[in-house]
């Protein structure tokens, strides 16, 4: 079997960080097979997470506060 690449989820949120490596055959402790987290300090913000108002991109897809301005013009 081959190494396989793990990334360090230091925040726990099941998302590591893609600067964080370590090759080995089996997943070690504090590390998963995800490299998505674009903050892997903060639990909150993650791939999976729901995009709030507070100009932090929550869901790391690289937009802040998306939908907001179109919210608050509908009374949301």
């Amino acid at each position: 079997m081959d190494a396989l690449t793990w990334y360090a989820d230091t925040d726990g949120d099941t998302f590591g960080a893609a600067a964080a490596t370590l090759r080995t055959c089996e997943l070690p402790a504090g590390y998963v097979s995800d490299d998505t987290d674009c903050d892997d300090s903060a639990t909150a913000i993650n791939p999976a997470a729901t995009e709030v108002c507070d100009t932090i991109d929550n869901d790391c897809d690289t937009t802040t506060d998306e939908n907001w301005e179109d919210r608050r013009h509908r009374g949301h």
